[in-house]
């Protein structure tokens, strides 16, 4: 069992990254993910093609999965897939739908689950590789009945936006920190962009997207990235500026907002005025006094 296992995690990493043929066969769609409310359940199917010129029979077996450990397990309790079928027979060059039903697990709170279909040839012929064992991921959303008809809402993430560093004016950028918290049940892909701009907007706002590779952010876990605005405008040095974040969770289509103030530089501008002034009166004294000497 712990070879099966293996294989499943092999080709399973196939279809998480895009990759849907391996050898001997294919399916379609890789990865399906389906809302459901408690007590709701649907038939869905994949389709199973078979590359080689003979025909094969192949074994249907879901396990729970968890992508944060990748442990695979057959607990009954963690298993939302009812297949209709433990084998199929697929003719060469052929396909076939298996079909499937989905099923929420009673009593498990609102929240991401994940499941795996594997789909295994039964190795008769040599001529057919081990490496023709495929996996298709079914993530499950379980919602709350009044969210089924607009699928998943939720609300349960926070984002904060900092600034690192202010630079310096035309020579080095400004640097800001975003953080997103999921405090739901969720699994969020959130994504978005960060809009700078001044307080009299006197020039069109720079912009810097949000999570651009797209990471995922399992319950309890935090998304943190720096990142860097090399645009000044002269502006900038006496004028308040606004760092805006437009974010969504990735589950819906409402936007959170968030922003962050970033401070002119007059404060800077002030002392160094008063610096070289003070320098100039001190060097001006200087040489008040020397001359006195002479």
């Amino acid at each position: 069992m712990k070879i099966v296992k293996t294989i499943i995690l092999i080709t399973l990493f196939y279809t998480l990254c895009g990759i849907s043929s391996v050898h001997a066969s294919t399916i379609e769609p890789g990865i399906l993910r389906v809302p459901l409310s408690q007590g709701e359940r649907t038939y869905k199917s994949v389709r199973y093609t078979n590359t080689e010129n003979i025909d094969i029979e192949v074994s249907i077996k879901p396990y729970a999965y968890n992508p944060k450990t990748d442990e695979i397990s057959e607990e009954s309790k963690y298993i939302f897939i009812k297949a209709d079928t433990d084998t199929i027979k697929v003719k060469a060059k052929g396909y076939f739908d298996i079909k499937y039903e989905i099923i929420p697990i009673q009593n498990s709170p609102e929240g991401t689950y994940f499941n795996i279909l594997s789909i295994t040839p039964q190795l008769k012929n040599q001529n057919v590789s081990i490496n023709s064992s495929i996996a298709q991921l079914v993530i499950l959303d379980l919602v709350k009945a009044q969210d089924q008809v607009k699928g998943i809402v939720t609300t349960q993430y926070t984002t904060n936006i900092e600034v690192i560093s202010k630079g310096i004016p035309f020579i080095t950028p400004l640097k800001l920190k975003y953080s997103i918290t999921n405090n739901s049940n969720y699994v969020l892909t959130p994504q978005g962009r960060i809009d700078i701009f001044n307080e009299k907007n006197t020039y069109k706002p720079i912009y810097t997207y949000i999570n651009q590779e797209k990471e995922e952010i399992y319950p309890g876990e935090t998304l943190e990235e720096e990142v860097a605005i090399k645009a000044w405008y002269v502006t900038d040095l006496f004028l308040k500026r606004v760092a805006m974040g437009e974010v969504y969770n990735g589950v819906d289509n409402i936007p959170q907002y968030v922003e962050t103030e970033i401070n002119s530089f007059i404060l800077e501008i002030s002392i160094g005025l008063i610096v070289v002034f003070l320098a100039t009166l001190l060097i001006k004294s200087v040489k008040q006094d020397i001359k006195k000497k002479d």
